[in-house]
């Protein structure tokens, strides 16, 4: 579990608000994929395989880790772009938590927290 901030928890994740999991958050300017699609076919493997759906990629190692990991950071921007309304509630949020997240792995409640802190103009 990753959290961020402090109790009560925001949880941003399938089984919390939704609008804030990465499979459900779709980004109309991309096709209306859902950030988790999108990350997942973005990743690169050894054997040069790319493109694969999220169940063949996620938890993979991915060669281009750095870069596909930028690339999340950009989604949940053009996300949070897409839908300001979302944003209030952030902003109004003491804490961030993602029960499915894991230290040194991309994380829904990193990037809102990341979001929310800078909307605040609090630094990270």
């Amino acid at each position: 579990m990753i959290q961020h901030g402090t109790a009560p928890f925001l949880e941003c994740s399938s089984r919390g608000d939704r609008r804030f999991s990465a499979f459900a958050a779709r980004i109309k300017g991309r096709g209306n994929r859902s950030i988790e699609e999108i990350y997942q076919a973005a990743k690169r493997f050894e054997d040069g395989s790319t493109g694969l759906t999220w169940r063949e990629a996620k938890g993979k190692r991915a060669v281009n880790a750095d870069e596909v990991r930028a690339l999340y950071s950009v989604l949940w921007d053009e996300y949070i772009a897409e839908n300001p309304h979302l944003l209030p509630i952030l902003t109004s949020a003491t804490g961030l938590q993602d029960l499915f997240g894991q230290a040194g792995h991309a994380c829904q409640a990193t990037e809102l927290w990341r979001i929310r802190c800078a909307a605040l103009c609090i630094p990270t």
